[in-house]
């Protein structure tokens, strides 16, 4: 094997596949990425077995092969080199890097030992604006819960609401919140009503290589895995098997107050009142009052202090108190790109909800601290 490449190209590449490479200690050859020329390109490879990442860089080709070699070691090395035409060539059991003045040897394995990452059909999935669709997952992946114990929250769902042509809904849940977003698809091979659930840690994956450039990424799945393509890089994952909760039985039907208010200020608010909050607790109080159309928000820590502030907004329906976690709270206001948003309570028992004022595309559900 031998190619000739940028170190910039080189660096970007490495940058996408090592993050998965890294600290497996059950199977070393996963800490190595995989290095093959083929069709005049360098092609990276790394997978911690649930998820497999294939990038391309572009170089001259002047001997096929392959190999793997530690990536922590070829990351750091190459990030270091200046910008001019790197060299890879494959000695024996070693690859020789040139650039410049330098020259390094680094140690690998063979690739008999490096595991297979599955092909998927491209046949059921949709194509979609690269920045659109990270948006889009932004406004959920907060929500997800955060470890495996629960397996069927452990990940984004991916809902096609067929018949309704073209209608993708993304949610998120750790059963304290709940971050629903829909989206309407125009690029879609989907004829069926498919819910699949895709794991946290491959939705954020994808996140890290997602840029705010106008690409176009496209996504496939079958009954197990899903497959993600943008610009030269493919990302292969395991889907979570099982059930994902009912939730839209939760999601209240009507409300008793609404409040539609400025997204910033409230934050603002929020902020100050999370310094006084209980410590575990994170409680702060909302009071709603119609009359006067303001919100007082309140928090109390008997070793720090206490902190009340009022806002203005528009009201509707009834005077209403509720307690909120701040953290959460304020997760969904930040996932919110609106300078207006509405809150809407039935009581102190039952969850909020925040919503886009002029836009149904997105919710954000909050349950609340019941003193």
């Amino acid at each position: 094997m031998k190619i000739t490449c940028l170190q910039e190209n080189l660096n970007n590449g490495l940058f996408i596949v090592n993050h998965l490479a890294t600290g497996n200690t059950t199977l070393p050859i996963l800490n190595n990425i995989l290095l093959k020329t083929e069709k005049g390109n360098l092609t990276l490879t790394s997978t911690n077995l649930e998820i497999g990442i294939h990038t391309q860089v572009r170089g001259k080709v002047e001997k096929e092969g392959s190999f793997t070699i530690p990536s922590q070691i070829l990351n750091n090395y190459i990030n270091l080199l200046p910008k001019d035409q790197v060299i890879l060539e494959l000695v024996e059991n070693e690859l020789i890097v040139k650039c410049k003045n330098s020259k390094t040897k680094i140690k690998g394995i063979s690739v008999e030992d490096f595991p297979l990452i599955p092909k998927i059909e491209k046949r059921n999935g949709f194509k979609i604006k690269a920045i659109d669709f990270k948006k889009a997952l932004q406004q959920v992946i907060f929500s997800v819960y955060q470890d495996e114990s629960r397996p069927e929250i452990s990940g984004v769902l991916f809902n096609f609401n067929y018949p309704q042509i073209g209608k993708l809904t993304l949610t998120g849940t750790d059963s304290y919140r709940l971050s629903e977003k829909n989206i309407d698809l125009k690029e879609f091979n989907i004829k069926e009503n498919i819910k699949i659930i895709v794991p946290r840690n491959t939705i954020q994956e994808l996140l890290r290589i997602l840029t705010q450039e106008n690409e176009i990424i496209e996504i496939y799945f079958t009954e197990n895995q899903i497959l993600f393509i943008y610009k030269e890089t493919e990302i292969i994952s395991r889907l979570i098997s099982g059930q994902y909760p009912d939730y839209q039985q939760i999601i209240p039907e009507n409300h008793k107050t609404k409040v539609l208010i400025n997204k910033n200020n409230f934050i603002k608010v929020i902020k100050g009142a999370s310094i006084f909050s209980q410590s575990g607790i994170n409680d702060i109080n909302l009071e709603i009052l119609p009359k006067d159309n303001k919100i007082i928000i309140h928090s109390l820590n008997n070793q720090l202090g206490e902190y009340k502030a009022e806002i203005e907004g528009e009201i509707e329906g009834i005077e209403n108190k509720i307690v909120f976690n701040y953290k959460y709270l304020l997760d969904g206001l930040l996932g919110i790109e609106e300078d207006e948003i509405s809150l809407e309570i039935i009581n102190d028992t039952l969850p909020g909800i925040l919503r886009l004022v002029n836009n149904k595309s997105y919710l954000y559900l909050i349950m609340p601290i019941k003193q």
